[in-house]
Order: C-alpha cells, then sequence, then structure tokens
C-alpha cells in the first residue's frame, strides 16, 4: 500500500488504522476492502480510490460535466469537451480526477486526463479523460452484490 499512499498521502491515515484487509477479484481486476470499506481498486490503470473512498477522492482536482453527459459517463463513456462545465484544479497528463455533476456536485467517475488542465481549458472537441471507474461498473456494483470472504 506504499504505493497508493505515496500517490494519495490522505489515504495514510484511513488505511493505516485499518484492521483488516480484504481483496475481491472480478474480471481480472480487484477491490481491496479496508475494514469491511471498498477503498483501492487495482484495476488496468494501476490502483485508484474508489469511487466510496471519500477521504481521496475529494482530494482530487474535479472535472465537471452537464447532466446530459452523466448517463453517458456512467454507462464508461469517456469524458468528451463539449460536455464539460467547469474545471476545478490544476493537473498534469495522465493524472488521476474525478468526473462531477454540475447539479447535485456528485462524484459520478473517475478518469485519467488525456491532458492537462489549461490545455483542457482551451480545448473545444474531443475526448479529455479517460473513464477508468464509474457508479455502475462492475467493481462498483460488486460493493454491495458481494462481501469478500
Amino acid at each position: 500500500m506504499k504505493e497508493f499512499t505515496e500517490k494519495f498521502p490522505s489515504a495514510g491515515e484511513v488505511l493505516g488504522s485499518a484492521r483488516n484487509v480484504e481483496e475481491l477479484l472480478i474480471d481480472g481486476n480487484a477491490a481491496l476492502f479496508f475494514d469491511g470499506r471498498p477503498l483501492i481498486l487495482r484495476t488496468n490503470a494501476g490502483l485508484i480510490p474508489s469511487l466510496r473512498f471519500d477521504e481521496v477522492v475529494n482530494t482530487l482536482s474535479k472535472v465537471v460535466v452537464d447532466m446530459g453527459a452523466v448517463a453517458h459517463v456512467a454507462n464508461g463513456a469517456h469524458i468528451m469537451r463539449p460536455g464539460i462545465r467547469e474545471i476545478r484544479g490544476t493537473f498534469a497528463r495522465a493524472q488521476l480526477v474525478a468526473i462531477v455533476d454540475e447539479k447535485f456536485g456528485k462524484n459520478v467517475a473517475l478518469g485519467i486526463a488525456d491532458m492537462d488542465s489549461e490545455s483542457m481549458r482551451s480545448a473545444s472537441k474531443g475526448r479529455v479523460v479517460t473513464n477508468v471507474h464509474y457508479a455502475g461498473d462492475k467493481l462498483w456494483n460488486s460493493f454491495t452484490a458481494v462481501k469478500p470472504t
């Protein structure tokens, strides 16, 4: 977990105090549960926080999408520049960002930035964030459907 806490320092206290760690394998990916909470995912994108790891997700830069984009993002679509309402924070290309809806400010996905924040602000079209974890994906659905053993 050192690799994860170096990348996401806000995770240190929560992970360090966990008494029980369990792993649930789902289609070649894994969800790591700490004291029953699904906090870390092992995916093709590497180790990332789950959308339920608020202590980490809430520290990420945010890409705010319009409500018309939310249903597409929640079906795994990548984030296209026309659907973005606001970019909060400064980030580099390939950095993890949170995708939030404009109406409620709810985290609906996590993505890898295809460009840095300044380039994204000046872009007018095209894919700008690769969706890597979203509410409703297989890992997300596993959190409530299956408890690790």
